[in-house]
């Protein structure tokens, strides 16, 4: 597209986002090899639109609506060869529109939308990313800065299913209750009351970013073949450990996967919630939270926090009908607790699994997020 002046880029309406199990396949089947096409501006209506809540959206009263930060923080370079002109632009997420900002000759992503997405901690950039999958598009760092991530459409190609996924974790626990002995490649059908359908917006809204209040005494505890489908969906990356405290099927203790085809092995058995104290540094609110939580997922570091696996096992986890909260400031008694040896990687962060009460949300109605669209 060319033209003397940029005006406003209108975007189509986002279409209806996809839901936590096909999220969480295309997440982890993202691979995008070959020359990069440019997206459609539907694409990227999709992806700004889901990840910045333009459709209804969740928000907790006092917060900024959104996915992105506060409104007007959302900055994208549209480069050469996309369907808009070159140059810098403001997502409006009221207005559903790109908002022109000035030429950006410094930063020319030729076939790509730029998105910049800069919290601290990488999460962000992990959200989009999960978006941006399940849109159909491929998101790749901007190189020197990964807070930038390029969004291009995917080679034309027979898209798999998004069905009964294989991940890379652990196949199989090594316990004698029938029920802990499920293998991590069986359709991911399991759920704990067979619910609805969850959407990965509703999903990534609904995330809590404190420790969640943790009922003591759940009325019915996941079970093992729900946590072992839950790993496999979500498909962390070897090694980490598993505190288990009460998940039927699975006996209270702490559990290893070192390798990505073996088993979950016991690294020692009993009761877990006694020891909260030494695995966060988060004060009390988080020690109850891990001590109370049905079982917490470790992971281990030994590069960048791994931001990826810990926002997919909390997306996954609450498409389980389960509450998930990542605590990511260990102590260090926390590697010994875990069967760690001296000088392993150190834990990155806790990802808690359980039952909570749901928290107080505000949901604002699409037809009050657009002007003009009162009734």
């Amino acid at each position: 597209m060319t033209g003397h002046r940029r005006g406003p880029v209108p975007l189509p309406p986002p279409p209806p986002p996809a839901t936590v199990d096909h999220a969480l396949a295309a997440a982890r089947r993202c691979a995008c090899g070959g020359v990069p096409r440019p997206a459609t501006l539907r694409e990227w209506a999709a992806v700004l639109g889901h990840a910045r809540g333009a459709g209804p959206f969740e928000a907790r009263p006092g917060e900024s609506p959104g996915l992105l930060g506060p409104v007007g923080d959302t900055l994208v370079t549209a480069g050469a060869g996309t369907p808009v002109p070159t140059g810098s632009y403001a997502y409006d997420p009221l207005g559903h529109r790109l908002v022109p900002r000035g030429a950006d000759p410094a930063r020319s992503y030729d076939r790509a939308l730029a998105l910049r997405s800069a919290d601290g901690t990488g999460e962000a950039v992990e959200r989009v990313r999960l978006v941006a999958a399940a849109a159909g598009l491929c998101a790749h760092p901007a190189p020197g800065d990964p807070d930038t991530l390029l969004l291009y459409a995917r080679a034309a190609s027979p898209a798999p299913s998004p069905t009964s996924p294989r991940a890379h974790g652990p196949a199989a626990t090594r316990m004698d209750e029938p029920e802990a002995a499920v293998r991590m490649d069986e359709p991911a059908t399991a759920r704990m009351d067979e619910p609805a359908a969850v959407r990965v917006d509703d999903a990534l809204a609904a995330l809590p970013v404190r420790p969640p209040a943790y009922t003591t005494a759940p009325a019915r505890p996941p079970t093992a073949r729900v946590l072992l489908t839950l790993l496999r969906g979500a498909a962390p990356i070897p090694p980490y450990r598993l505190t288990v405290n009460s998940v039927a099927g699975l006996e209270p203790g702490v559990y290893r996967a070192d390798t990505g085809p073996g088993p979950l092995e016991p690294v020692w058995r009993g009761p877990t919630a006694p020891y909260a104290h030494v695995l966060t540094r988060g004060g009390h609110p988080a020690a109850a939270a891990l001590a109370h939580a049905a079982a917490v997922v470790h992971l281990l570091g030994g590069g960048p926090p791994r931001s990826a696996e810990a926002l997919r096992l909390r997306v996954a986890a609450f498409g389980a009908g389960l509450t998930a909260w990542c605590d990511d400031a260990p102590a260090p008694a926390a590697a010994a607790f875990l069967g760690l040896a001296p000088g392993a990687a150190d834990v990155v962060c806790h990802i808690t699994l359980g039952h909570a009460p749901p928290e107080p949300r505000l949901r604002v109605p699409v037809r009050f997020a657009f002007p003009g669209a009162l009734p």
